[in-house]
């Protein structure tokens, strides 16, 4: 199994605690293999909606040296975690410029097949509040990008530090991490036979629709035909 790890944060703190703990209780349920990028060292620019993607191609984005190496990594993974610290009650800024930059994967654009398999996990932490925010941002776009199944995990930690915490707290949340280890690992050994959401089915369908009617120069069109979504009888599903 492979699992591509995007840390929304070069700082080893509450969120790498959880993740890290996350990634050993993986490891214990079976093979796993990680691929693993840090926020902002490995995606260090905001998009600058150039409108590249969109017209032109994701390869002439601007940050595609950045950029096409995640989603490659993503492409090939059975299941994607993305993590975020908690900034101001929200997603930090890392993060976003990275989903940003993915827009033209939403599946009114140009979505990639190999999505509608995956299983993803949203990990984050917070010493007083705001992870609700944060992991409703990110799930937001693993949605659209027509991921199978998305899992989510935040801890309000009322604590700094980690270790910080009451002994009580650190095991209840240790335990949490297991739990949501040992369900995600299983759910992404067989990601490929289970059922895709209702709303992603919906989208798809209402967007093969509209996108029929576009002209045919249209980027998104082209791409759609030539997977053969619009008229050829075939789905990502």
């Amino acid at each position: 199994m492979k699992v591509c790890i995007i840390n929304g944060s070069p700082r080893k703190g509450n969120t790498y605690n959880a993740t890290q703990i996350f990634k050993e209780e993986l490891q214990k349920n079976g093979a796993v293999e990680f691929v693993e990028f840090f926020l902002p060292k490995d995606m260090p620019h905001f998009c600058c909606g150039c409108f590249n993607c969109f017209e032109n191609g994701e390869e002439n984005c601007p940050h595609a040296q950045y950029i096409q190496p995640i989603e490659k990594a993503m492409r090939e993974a059975d299941g994607i975690i993305m993590t975020s610290p908690v900034y101001v009650l929200a997603e930090n800024a890392q993060i976003k410029a990275l989903l940003d930059h993915f827009g033209y994967m939403y599946i009114p654009h140009r979505p990639r097949k190999e999505m509608f398999s995956k299983v993803a996990m949203v990990i984050s932490t917070t010493a007083g509040a705001g992870t609700g925010n944060a992991i409703k941002t990110i799930s937001r776009s693993l949605s659209y990008w027509g991921v199978r199944r998305i899992y989510k995990c935040g801890f309000t930690m009322f604590a700094i530090s980690w270790h910080e915490m009451k002994q009580k707290k650190q095991k209840k949340f240790n335990d949490i991490l297991v739990k949501k280890a040992k369900k995600f690992y299983k759910v992404m050994k067989k990601r490929k036979h289970i059922h895709s959401r209702v709303f992603t089915k919906i989208l798809f369908t209402a967007m093969k629709i509209m996108i029929s009617k576009y002209p045919d120069s249209n980027p998104d069109k082209i791409y759609w035909k030539e997977k053969g979504w619009i008229s050829g009888g075939k789905s990502p599903f």
